[in-house]
This record gives structure tokens, sequence and C-alpha cells, in this order.
């Protein structure tokens, strides 16, 4: 993850900040905050690609698959309200999180008032949100010089 981060932060210091700032706190097991500050990294890094501030997440979504910045799988792993980010962050931001559980790909339900969910939350998706993030700087007009 990190040296996707550094290529990251070659394109924009403030966006490679946030999510250095997410593994920082990961690393010091402040999962919940570290989610908050991955999730609002990749919201603002959908709209800059868009270089639209004006829409919602799903239409940022929506938009980079349409043009194909964004593939079908990634859009699903994003955008899906019952088992993908958006359904996590909308919990996190519109709801009383502690009274929802996460289901893992076993059927476990992990109770978001756990501690330990946030970590497992965020050794599970940060990877592949990051990968997700990279991929998306890298097909929009931006393209890291790397």
């Amino acid at each position: 993850m990190n040296e996707l981060i550094d290529e990251i932060w070659q394109y924009s210091h403030h966006y490679g900040d946030m999510l250095f700032t997410a593994l920082r706190l990961h690393d010091n097991e402040e999962d919940y905050a570290a989610i908050l500050v991955l999730f609002n990294a990749m919201e603002l890094i959908c709209k800059s690609a868009r270089e639209n501030y004006n829409q919602n997440f799903l239409e940022d979504l929506s938009d980079l698959k349409s043009k194909n910045i964004l593939s079908e799988e990634d859009y699903d792993f994003l955008a899906n309200k019952e088992s993908g980010i958006r359904g996590i962050r909308n919990i996190m931001t519109h709801r009383n999180a502690y009274q929802y559980c996460l289901e893992d790909s076993d059927g476990k339900a992990l109770p978001f008032a756990d501690v330990g969910t946030w970590t497992i939350i965020f050794e599970s998706y940060a990877p592949r949100i990051i990968q997700i993030l990279y991929d998306i700087i890298n097909n929009s007009h931006w393209k890291i010089e790397g």
C-alpha cells in the first residue's frame, strides 16, 4: 500500500498525506478514524477526477464508470448500498453505526460496536480502495508520472 500511496502523493501531496494519515491511525489502533479519513480521501479523489464538487458520491462513481475510469467490478465494490463501501460509509456517517453489524464472507455478524470490527474493515478494504484510487488517477486525465 505504501508504494501506491507514494505514487498518489506524487500527484497530490494533500491526498497522499490523507492516505498516510489513515495508515498512521490504523497503526495506532484508531481504525474508526482511519476509515473516516480513508473514505474522505476516496470521495475527494473521485470528485477531483471528475472536476465536479457539486454531485453526491454515487453520481461521482457513476460518472467515473461511464467514462471507463472505474471498472464495473470496482464500481460495484464502492457503490453497492448493501455490500459495498457505500453501505459502510452510509452507516458510519448517516446512522448510529453501533446499531448495525457487518456480515463477513463466512456469514458471521461483526457488530460495529466492537472496536475489532473497524480493524477488520480497514485491513480488508483499505488495500483495494487505495488500489482503486491509484487506478482512478492513472485512468483519468491526471496520469501519475512514475
